[in-house]
């Protein structure tokens, strides 16, 4: 019912260097798994486009085989910030965020271990709390699968829960670890 991405304990959080950029000629959910490609085109002094690139923005594509290098799209694209040590999100929606085509987007790089919240619809389809899930070619979301691949990037799937936003269930949400890259 949503796709949503919500980060867990993952090393992008405190290392700043896992942080990156990303910008897609197609709509990205919040959540999708990526390839990056080259810096993107910066045009702002030289309206020809012949100077300059982003320095930490790179093109995005759908992962083009399984055992890609992926990065997962963290659309903060609703405002949001602390108030007495809380995060709080204000905006119309929490879930099911899409980032603009040609938008600039936030995207975490993958560490073994990190652990992260995504929704049901980050899947091609249900998964299942033990078994695991992995990049597919072509696609933008998570491929439930019930064994771990010999190789590729994989995460394990550890918990299911509700995903509500007030009083409303919008489907699943599912904490998952990455056992493999």
């Amino acid at each position: 019912m949503a796709n949503v991405f919500k980060r867990g304990k993952m090393l992008s959080g405190v290392a700043d260097s896992y942080i990156t950029n990303v910008v897609a000629d197609v709509e990205l959910p919040d959540g999708a798994l990526v390839v990056c490609g080259d810096l993107a085109p910066n045009t702002t002094y030289d309206p020809a486009g012949l100077a300059g690139v982003e320095y930490d923005t790179y093109v995005a594509a759908a992962p083009a085989a399984a055992t890609d290098e992926v990065v997962i799209v963290d659309y903060a694209g609703i405002s949001e910030g602390p108030i007495g040590g809380n995060t709080y999100k204000m905006g119309n929606k929490l879930y099911g965020l899409k980032v603009p085509v040609g938008t600039i987007a936030r995207a975490r790089r993958l560490a073994l271990h990190d652990k992260y919240w995504i929704g049901e619809d980050n899947f091609d389809t249900a998964p299942t709390v033990g078994e695991y899930a992995t990049a597919e070619a072509g696609e933008f979301t998570h491929k439930a699968a019930a064994s771990l691949p010999g190789s590729g990037f994989a995460v394990k799937i550890l918990v299911e829960e509700d995903l509500t936003t007030g009083m409303k269930s919008n489907g699943s949400i599912y904490l998952v670890e990455v056992v493999q890259l």
